[in-house]
């Protein structure tokens, strides 16, 4: 039996268990392919704030010995 229609945790215990197995499988490769997605973006997001930081750092640090070497 193929069942036809949307598969809802209400009407899941209709499924044969070899289909009912299948379709857990496909949602939970379907996560772990959302959960590494939004793991690299978080990755990228945190090497773009990092370097901004550090550019950051370094534009204070080059005002400030800037200033240093007006006043001497």
């Amino acid at each position: 039996m193929v069942y036809t229609g949307k598969i809802t945790r209400f009407n899941m215990h209709q499924l044969p268990p070899y289909e009912r197995m299948q379709h857990l499988r496909a949602r939970r490769l379907a996560a772990a392919e959302v959960a590494q997605k939004s793991a690299i973006l978080a990755g990228n997001f945190a090497s773009i704030q990092t370097s901004k930081t550090v550019s950051y750092g370094d534009l204070v640090s080059k005002v400030a010995m800037q200033r240093l070497l007006k006043k001497v």
